[in-house]
């Protein structure tokens, strides 16, 4: 179903359409009726509508002057007027389709089913950009030591300890490996991946904690690691959690 909101100054053109959408278009939900722009701006920012059948000629401000509240025109405008000559304008604004009054079923079908493809089209593309973005997000990182290559699941890391120029990271059970790259290398590598430094040596994983006492500035991690928080990083640690 597209959420959709009617523009028209004059009532019986707004009823007609209702009685058109309804009646012929079931993928039509109506959420708002309105005879302004200014009422208009109003209700797609209340409704959020994903499509907008606007007239153009009204009092005071024409369907064009909406796009000017916008800056990002999120929703598909289908204009409906009693005007030829606007068709050009209206295309150049990007609207999806323009219909003539009165309204001849089959073209308004056929404009529903043009922004329904287009809605999916949308969605689809999201979809990828989202599992696009996933598909990037570091999942397991490799841990060079002298010859040998290491590599960890990321969530099994529960915190990385700084050791002169190398890293200690300690891992689910305690378990240890040394790196000979620097934690300020790691804090790099991970600020995206819920990894918070909470003292010069220390970079913590914050789906690890266990506990943390404010009074002794320490923290315990499922792993019985306990690791200190310094006094110049623990605010920012605390207002993470709204402490």
């Amino acid at each position: 179903m597209l959420t959709t909101i009617i523009v028209d100054d004059e009532c019986l053109a707004r009823e007609n359409l209702r009685l058109l959408l309804t009646t012929f278009c079931e993928a039509i939900e109506i959420v708002a009726e309105v005879s302004t722009v200014d009422d208009a701006i109003h209700a797609i920012a209340t409704y959020k509508p994903q499509l907008v059948f606007l007239d153009i000629e009204m009092p005071e401000k024409n369907g064009f002057q909406l796009f000017k509240a916008f800056k990002d025109i999120k929703f598909q405008i289908i204009f409906v007027t009693a005007y030829q000559r606007y068709a050009i304008k209206a295309f150049q604004v990007s609207a999806l389709d323009y219909l003539l009054k009165p309204v001849e079923i089959d073209l308004l079908q056929k404009a529903v089913e043009k922004a329904k493809k287009h809605f999916n089209a949308q969605q689809q593309a999201q979809k990828l950009a989202l599992l696009d973005a996933n598909k990037n997000t570091i999942k397991k990182i490799v841990v060079p030591y002298q010859r040998d290559f290491v590599i960890l699941d990321i969530e099994a890391i529960e915190c990385i300890e700084a050791s002169r120029m190398y890293s200690v990271l300690y891992t689910q059970n305690a378990k240890t490996h040394v790196s000979a790259k620097t934690l300020q290398y790691y804090e790099n590598l991970l600020e995206a991946n819920a990894f918070v430094r909470v003292h010069r040596s220390w970079l913590v994983n914050i789906n690890a904690i266990q506990v943390y006492s404010k009074t002794e500035k320490l923290i315990t991690l499922n792993n019985e690691v306990k690791v200190p928080v310094s006094r110049g990083f623990k605010t920012s640690f605390e207002t993470r959690f709204k402490m």
